[in-house]
């Protein structure tokens, strides 16, 4: 079991709070408009949600790992759609912090504070789950750059005030050569077109940014040209991380509606809880979600420790993403006819949990990390 700090256990009680109050309530009423939630992350914002480092050290962020998770795990438990949001907010603006320019590095305190939105901008249609597919081409014209290509499936897309991008420039000669920009929204040439439908996460816009002699100062480069794999597989490895987190919200939130469910009388007067149909996959429920969190907490300390983490942090994206989906399925069945409804929690919650096992990396990739990172053991 792994045990919170006084403090650690202060934030989770001061966020539950604070969530119990402000989002809850209003998560089915978002879900339906399908609405960016911009003055709960102003509120976030305000409250000081935002300023967690999570690979990096040494950043002046006021939370860490643990701290971290437990943040995007307690909005993940009152609306999804928050943790999916701040997670690639929190990817950039470490990689401001280690990596950006003078000018970049101006952005960190704004964003910390919820004045600013990012956006991680790294997929496209031909890599797939391959961060290192990257056809986007950076030019450099004197005291700029120019791109262009296109990315897919980024969280935010509509809504983000900048983006962070992968893109290769021409003497590009390694496979895993690649440089890190920072594209303001206003950039001439960049486009952001219309966001894309999805089943679930309703309130985290996803789409595409298109980069079309997208012009942009030459020191929106973060870090080294032609060398960002190492500043990139770090936050690769925390976004496994944050769906993690979200995993453990959501999961957390099916078991509460699940309780609340078996609580009620059923037939006969007798709570529902009194027959094992039901009371066994609680308890179920409650054992993976259990796992989940304390796995979540020990892969987080070991991030913030500087250690490598890369199978463990697959791993844990892996079991805690797959056990919340099989978590909201149990749940929605304990509600019968209910859990089908459009507008009932589980359902919200059963539609959220399955986009985590393909954001930050597909199930079927993090086994490939975990099965390479246990290759010595094979021999």
């Amino acid at each position: 079991m792994y045990i919170l700090t006084e403090q650690q256990n202060r934030l989770r009680q001061e966020l539950r709070s604070f969530v119990d109050a402000e989002v809850s309530p209003r998560a089915a009423e978002l879900d339906r408009a399908g609405v960016f939630p911009s003055a709960l992350y102003a509120e976030i914002g305000r409250r000081g949600y935002l300023n967690a480092e999570f690979a990096y050290l040494g950043t002046g962020a006021a939370y860490g790992g643990v701290e971290g998770s437990i943040i995007i795990e307690e909005l993940s438990r009152g609306l999804a759609s928050l943790g999916l949001i701040v997670s690639p907010h929190f990817q950039c603006a470490e990689l401001l912090s280690v990596a950006g320019s003078d000018r970049l590095k101006k952005l960190i305190a704004p964003a910390r504070r919820g004045e600013l939105l990012l956006a991680f901008a790294i997929s496209e249609k031909r890599g797939g789950s391959d961060a290192m597919g990257v056809d986007t081409i950076a030019v450099r014209d004197g005291d700029r750059w120019i791109l262009n290509g296109e990315k897919c499936w980024v969280t935010n897309s509509t809504v983000a005030d900048g983006f962070i991008v992968t893109a290769k420039s021409p003497s590009s000669e390694r496979s895993r050569s690649m440089s890190l920009f920072y594209v303001d929204k206003s950039a001439p040439g960049l486009k952001v077109p219309e966001r894309d439908r999805m089943i679930g996460l309703n309130n985290s816009p996803m789409g595409r940014i298109i980069m079309d002699d997208c012009i942009i100062p030459a020191d929106c480069l973060v870090g080294p040209e032609n060398n960002a794999y190492p500043l990139v597989k770090p936050v690769l490895n925390e976004g496994r991380l944050d769906m993690a987190a979200v995993a453990v919200g959501i999961s957390q939130a099916a078991l509460e509606a699940a309780c609340a469910r078996a609580e009620k009388p059923g037939l006969y007067g007798r709570s529902l809880s009194s027959y094992q149909g039901v009371s066994f996959p609680i308890a179920d429920i409650y054992t993976k979600t259990m796992l989940a969190r304390n796995s979540l907490y020990s892969v987080a300390s070991l991030m913030a420790s500087g250690l490598p983490n890369t199978r463990d942090a697959a791993a844990l994206k892996l079991f805690a993403t797959e056990s919340c989906c099989e978590i909201c399925k149990s749940a929605s069945q304990i509600f019968g006819a209910g859990g089908l409804t459009a507008d009932s929690r589980v359902n919200r919650l059963f539609r959220d949990a399955q986009a985590l096992t393909v954001a930050e990396g597909t199930s079927e990739i993090c086994r490939i990390v975990v099965s390479n990172g246990l290759a010595n053991l094979f021999n």
